[in-house]
């Protein structure tokens, strides 16, 4: 039976904007970032090692789903990520093509400001970054994304630039 590994990935953007002010314009060549600036933690895998770390090593098997999803220290509030690729630099070919799936379902959100309990439930959108697992082994990839900070005058996303970070995912048969 095939699982679904969910990876969250979170991107300290304070320390991405301060060490990395003058950020690449162009989507297809991003800055690269240091490797301590991103953070992966996995649920529905065996975790091997890394939990919580920017080397992610969990046990999957082919034809299991990862869907992977990411996120600011502020949970995209101030800065905002958005993850655009994740494309092979060497090792193995452990994943099939990401593409982008959404799904809208119903989950819970305080009811009030005053009174967070009962939940209400409301529906929303959720967007993951999703590929197979095809074949074990190692394989670097780059994480690549967006990040968007506030304007301060009209609180609108504004692109600061592009940006990426190099894990490694080991998968384990």
């Amino acid at each position: 039976m095939s699982n679904t590994i969910n990876i969250l990935i979170t991107i300290d953007t304070d320390t991405v904007v301060k060490n990395y002010p003058n950020a690449s314009q162009n989507s297809a060549a991003p800055t690269g970032i240091a490797h301590n600036l991103g953070y992966m933690v996995a649920t529905g895998a065996k975790i091997n090692s890394g939990q919580g770390t920017g080397d992610l090593s969990f046990a999957a098997l082919v034809g299991d789903t990862v869907r992977a999803f990411a996120t600011s220290g502020s949970d995209n509030f101030e800065a905002a990520v958005l993850l655009y690729g994740m494309p092979m630099f060497s090792g193995t070919q452990v994943f099939g093509p990401f593409n982008y799936q959404n799904f809208t379902k119903s989950t819970v959100v305080p009811n009030s400001t005053s009174a967070v309990l009962p939940a209400k439930i409301v529906d929303e959108t959720f967007w993951f970054y999703q590929a197979s697992v095809s074949t074990k082994g190692t394989e670097g990839y780059m994480v690549q994304f967006a990040l968007y900070l506030r304007d301060t005058t009209t609180g609108q996303p504004v692109l600061k630039g592009y940006y990426a970070w190099d894990p490694t995912i080991t998968v384990a048969g």
